[in-house]
């Protein structure tokens, strides 16, 4: 018996949607533990959400894609959500990509992702479309001021930076909080909204301050204030020679102190969000304690950041992170500041 059309694009969705959630863990760990502690429409829209970042993130971190087409892919890259025969385009660009099978094999699945997005709710496309287009632009801007390679000159340009390419992520998840979560009210909401961009903006400078040499070698990106380097004698053509080292760990501690500030707000921020999200709530708290014990890591040994190995939480830590966040997510007092410090010991 024939298939009908219904039936048929029921089979489509099905196979988008299975191949979403099978990529995710390939592209991002922690964010996948975090979805699938989340269910239904909100899962599929903070699933969606994440992957569309990924793959405007995949084009802009490639470091042998000619800067033109990198940005004309990037600034174009909202035609996407009006005009489906664009899709081909960024599949053809997956083959010229030379980062991660992963990250590019997604970008050749693109079709996948946005058939999974046309079908979430109304509500869930408008706050995609919104938060990924105004990354997808700002993304593009940074690719054409520094063709070369980013050279972060200043700590508002850093903020800016971190805004696009994380702290956007951080008002698109409050906005989705808003629309699917319970008992968030108008109060809630404006506290929450506080602080969202602070929450993109922890984890992001975590990520840059764990792979600060990786970042410099491999993508040719210096994302620490040349500002702030200059306080301590230096610049980015010599932060990371080796005579420089302890003057660079002074400018680096600045840049710790940055990140530790931000990850308080970030548990203000999850304090905010009542108990009956106990789903969403454990979707923030787990990275964000993962964050907190990367930054006891870097603290604990200061030549760890130069030496170019990875900086990585053990995986029994992770493991008892998982298991802290999800009390965490039932009790409020657990995020108190004194308490969380203690992950700074985890042995």
């Amino acid at each position: 018996m024939d298939l009908s059309t219904t039936q048929k694009l029921d089979i489509e969705y099905q196979s988008a949607l299975n191949y979403c959630f099978t990529i995710l863990p390939n592209v991002s760990r922690s964010f996948a533990i975090g979805i699938e502690f989340l269910t239904g429409e909100l899962q599929n829209s903070v699933l969606i959400g994440y992957l569309l970042c990924r793959i405007i993130d995949t084009i802009e971190d490639d470091k042998d894609l000619d800067i033109a087409l990198k940005h004309k892919f990037l600034q174009e890259f909202p035609k996407c959500f009006e005009n489906d025969s664009i899709l081909i385009e960024y599949q053809y660009l997956a083959k010229k990509l030379t980062g991660d099978k992963q990250h590019t094999n997604l970008l050749e699945n693109i079709d996948k992702v946005f058939c999974v997005f046309k079908n979430l709710t109304e509500d869930s496309k408008i706050v995609l479309k919104k938060c990924v287009i105004e990354m997808a632009y700002g993304m593009a801007d940074f690719v054409s001021r520094y063709p070369n390679g980013i050279r972060i000159s200043s700590v508002e340009e850093y903020k800016k930076y971190c805004y696009y390419v994380a702290g956007t992520v951080g008002v698109l998840l409050t906005d989705l909080w808003s629309i699917h979560g319970r008992c968030i009210s108008k109060q809630n909401l404006q506290l929450l909204n506080k602080n969202s961009i602070l929450f993109g903006e922890a984890l992001q400078t975590v990520n840059i301050l764990k792979d600060i040499v990786w970042d410099a070698k491999n993508e040719n990106s210096i994302y620490i204030p040349e500002s702030l380097l200059r306080k301590h004698g230096l610049d980015h053509s010599n932060f990371l020679l080796p005579e420089k080292e302890q003057q660079s760990f002074s400018a680096i501690n600045e840049m710790l102190i940055l990140a530790n500030d931000d990850v308080n707000y970030s548990l203000d921020y999850v304090r905010k969000l009542p108990l009956a999200n106990f789903r969403i709530r454990f979707f923030c708290i787990f990275p964000l304690l993962l964050a907190i014990a990367t930054l006891r890591e870097i603290r604990k040994s200061e030549n760890i950041i130069f030496s170019g190995k990875n900086i990585k939480v053990s995986r029994k830590q992770v493991i008892f992170i998982k298991y802290y966040s999800i009390l965490a997510s039932l009790f409020n007092f657990l995020l108190a500041e004194n308490v969380v410090n203690k992950i700074y010991f985890l042995k």
